[in-house]
């Protein structure tokens, strides 16, 4: 899009991106300093600490705007990456319709929306953001600005999804949706509409980009999708030893020893990914009503017409420890001790084999 500048430059307190407009736009806005329905001519991202912690981050930001003397219609937003880094750039057009999306991007405090962020994570954290910053040069009515905020947000759960997160955001995602005031007013920027598909698009490309420039984009192991789910090696190795029977020659940290070693070993094995992966993709899909022929009620039940989980607990505790392994897992997931018991159908089983599978090894070692 013409006459919209995007630049890194050093400030007292960090790293800033500064995006600056031709003219006053009109926004939507969700940044801790400037949200609500504005006036805007200039975006400044803050580079922070990973970290950071503030009740009033807009305070801060306000006192850097000024220092800078960037005026006040500036939107103030933050982000813990590194921006020289992620920050990323992505355009899309159709005919005389241009969209730039700048975006920032970190995962480490994503989430998927309705989940207590305590209860999964044990603390609140704050470092992982996504920053969204969409302009568009044709006028839209508020309503499709707010329209616009949804299309944007439903492109990056997908952008998301799309790398393999079971994540619809981030608990502190900021989002900047910006147009020109004057001129004839785009009623609709929903994904039916052409601003929406360029922004959905736009907003796609710039999310996967700036994870993959942060690293982050990687593939990840059963165990780091198992903790993006808040089922962490902790819960793994208390369930384990609920049902451990104490053996004088071995200590309780002895055999906590082995079984993060042999989680560990699990981790680099393909197989064992691809069952543990089919279990929480199963998981996902019968929550959400999507295996035919069970409601989600039913499936919250557990029902025991349903097999298909046992079957992958089999297998995995079978290929981690043969027969052992099985009589084992089925321990495990009768008794459902420490977190296996807060689990659902799919989950419950494949931790139980895990468990169950990994202390078989370990007896037969020691």
């Amino acid at each position: 899009m013409p006459d919209i500048s995007v630049e890194l430059i050093e400030s007292s307190k960090g790293c800033c991106a500064l995006v600056s407009l031709p003219k006053i736009y009109r926004a939507v806005s969700s940044a801790p300093l400037g949200f609500g329905i504005i006036s805007v001519d200039k975006i400044l991202i803050l580079q922070v600490p990973k970290d950071y912690d503030s009740e009033r981050p807009e305070d801060e930001l306000q006192e850097l705007i000024d220092h800078l003397k960037l005026g006040k219609n500036t939107v103030g937003l933050m982000t813990a990456a590194e921006l020289k880094k992620v920050l990323t750039v992505t355009q899309q057009a159709l005919d005389d319709l241009h969209i730039t999306v700048v975006a920032t991007a970190g995962v480490s405090n994503a989430l998927i929306a309705g989940e207590d962020p305590f209860k999964k994570k044990g603390e609140r954290k704050h470092s992982g953001t996504i920053n969204i910053i969409a302009l568009v040069n044709k006028a839209l009515t508020d309503g499709a600005l707010v329209n616009a905020v949804i299309t944007a947000t439903e492109a990056k759960s997908v952008a998301l999804r799309s790398l393999g997160f079971a994540a619809s955001g981030t608990t502190t995602d900021s989002i900047v949706i910006a147009c020109p005031s004057n001129g004839r007013k785009l009623r609709y920027a929903g994904t039916a509409t052409d601003v929406g598909i360029l922004l959905s698009r736009a907003v796609k490309q710039a999310v996967i980009e700036s994870l993959t420039k942060a690293g982050e984009a990687k593939s990840r192991s059963f165990m780091d999708k198992l903790c993006e789910r808040g089922i962490t090696m902790e819960n793994l190795l208390e369930a384990a030893m609920e049902l451990h029977i104490p053996n004088p020659e071995h200590s309780a940290e002895e055999i906590g020893k082995f079984f993060v070693e042999e989680i560990n070993r699990l981790t680099g094995d393909v197989n064992i990914n691809s069952l543990v992966c089919s279990a929480m993709f199963l998981e996902d899909l019968g929550s959400s009503g999507g295996i035919y022929g069970l409601s989600v009620d039913d499936f919250k039940k557990d029902p025991v017409h349903i097999l298909a989980d046992e079957i992958l607990g089999m297998a995995i505790a079978e290929y981690i420890a043969g027969t052992k392994g099985l009589l084992n897992y089925v321990r495990y997931d009768r008794k459902k001790p420490g977190i296996i018991a807060t689990l659902g159908p799919f989950l419950d089983d494949v931790v139980a084999s895990l468990v169950g599978g990994i202390m078989s090894n370990i007896y037969s070692k020691l």
